[in-house]
Order: structure tokens, then C-alpha cells, then sequence
């Protein structure tokens, strides 16, 4: 009774094995084909948020690059403008000295070789989303948002600041930091720091970015520095050069170069 009972078992067993080794080898199949398709699925939901293609509606397509004429291009976004006047600092008005650089910045690089095209030329609204939406439509290489500063806890503080979205958008910390280092070059101009901040601005476009506080209004020496028009030319003069040293470092232009490992800039 035991023989019969173990040759049973062991039948039992031969038969069974092979249908524990094909269930598992369908769930390992099922199981790389699961992964593998996630993982397309993700490449293209980051290819879709770079590109803009097939992508939600806030997010603006980018312009085919064969249809642009070889060369660098910046967009110079003045901030505030309108009925958005920004800081105020007696007969300082942060709208008005943003514009009054950005000609000022949009003449330099045009002679320098550079297509410049301004988020607004003269004095109007505009919402973050049509700054932005400026910029992606362009194609632009670059895009710098100028601002002044204000701080009411501390009338002393003066100096550029320039910022960047986030410590891995290394190429806009590098135009960041080429900016500052060309500034602080003028003994004129008090820098004082590259930094991180989740600007809308920085966090929106798609080519690398910074917004750059060109001083404080809080300040009352500094204030007056930049409502003067010779201080104006020489702080677009020394940001242009910041620009043209950090772009020749590069691979430009921008929207021609290779795509494929798709960075954060």
C-alpha cells in the first residue's frame, strides 16, 4: 500500500513540474512585458512635455527647427509692465528701468551677431503664461527675464542677483554664473550671488533660463544708479557679455543640437 501510495506521489510530482515551470515561465514573460512597456511609455511622456507634441494644452509646441535660420537667439523678457508697475521706489519704477535695460541689452547682442526678440517693447501687460509662451514659439537658444529688487527689512542691501531653476538645469546655472562673473567685473556694479528660485518664468520655458534682479530699489543709492541711463547701458553691456561667454562655451545653436538624453536645463 505504501509503494502504491509514494509511485502515485511521485507521478503526481513528474506532472506537476512542468506546469509549475510553465506558469512560471508566462508570468516572467508577462512580467518584462510589462516593464518594457512602461518604460516606453515613460520616454514618451518625457519626449511629449520637451517637445510639446501631443502634450496638454498649457503646454506651447515648439517650432520645427529646419525652419529657423541658423544662428543664436535670446529672448529678453522685461518684467512687469503696464498696469503691473513692480516695485516703486520714489521716481523708481521697476517696469520702466526692466524695459529701459532690455532695449538697451536687445541693441548690444544685435550687434554682437545675436537675433533678439523682447517679450514686450513697450509698456503693457503681460501675463506670466504669454511671456513664456514667447519664448517656447521662438525657438530661442536662451531666455533671460530682467527685475529689480526690493527689500524692506534691509535698506543696506544692495547688489545682481541672477537665478536659476534648480541645481540640475546646469546650463542655466552656467549662463547664471557667466553673468555674474561678467558683472562683477565693473567696479560700478555690486553682484552678489547665482541662485536656485522656481521662478514661473524659469520653470515654464524650454531652452535654458534665467531671471536676473539687476539691483535693489529698496536701496537708495542703487536705485538711482539704475535710473540712470549711462548705468542702464553699462549693466546690459556687462550682461550681454555674460551671455556671449557662457554661449561660446556651448553647443549651440540650442534647438539644432542633439535632443536624445533630453536634460533639464
Amino acid at each position: 500500500m505504501k509503494r502504491l501510495m509514494i509511485a502515485y506521489l511521485l507521478r503526481a510530482i513528474v506532472i506537476l513540474i512542468p506546469i509549475i515551470m510553465m506558469i512560471l515561465m508566462v508570468c516572467g514573460c508577462l512580467y518584462i512585458y510589462e516593464r518594457f512597456t512602461k518604460e516606453d511609455e515613460k520616454v514618451n511622456k518625457y519626449t511629449d512635455i520637451y517637445t510639446g507634441r501631443n502634450a496638454g494644452s498649457d503646454v506651447v509646441p515648439v517650432a520645427s527647427a529646419e525652419n529657423n535660420a541658423p544662428g543664436f537667439c535670446v529672448v529678453v523678457d522685461a518684467g512687469h509692465g503696464g498696469s503691473d508697475g513692480g516695485t516703486v521706489s520714489g521716481k523708481a519704477v521697476e517696469k520702466d528701468i526692466n524695459l529701459s535695460v532690455a532695449l538697451k541689452l536687445k541693441a548690444i547682442l544685435e550687434n554682437d551677431n545675436i537675433e533678439v526678440i523682447l517679450t514686450r517693447s513697450s509698456d503693457e501687460n503681460m501675463s506670466l503664461a504669454e511671456r513664456t509662451s514667447v519664448a517656447n514659439a521662438s525657438n530661442a537658444d536662451f531666455f533671460i527675464s530682467l527685475h529689480c529688487n526690493y527689500y524692506e527689512k534691509g535698506a543696506q542691501i544692495a547688489g545682481l542677483e541672477c537665478y536659476y531653476n534648480n541645481s540640475n538645469a546646469t546650463e542655466s546655472k552656467g549662463y547664471a554664473e557667466s553673468i555674474i562673473n561678467a558683472v562683477s567685473l565693473s567696479e560700478d556694479i555690486e553682484t552678489r550671488y547665482a541662485k536656485t528660485e522656481g521662478y514661473y518664468v524659469l520653470r515654464n520655458t524650454q531652452m535654458p533660463a534665467v531671471l536676473v534682479e539687476m539691483g535693489f530699489l529698496s536701496n537708495y543709492s542703487e536705485s538711482q544708479k539704475l535710473l540712470d541711463d549711462d548705468y542702464q547701458e553699462s549693466l546690459a553691456q556687462r550682461i550681454a557679455e555674460g551671455i556671449s561667454n557662457e554661449m561660446k562655451e556651448g553647443d549651440f545653436p540650442f534647438y539644432l543640437s542633439n535632443r536624445k538624453n533630453m536634460p533639464i536645463y
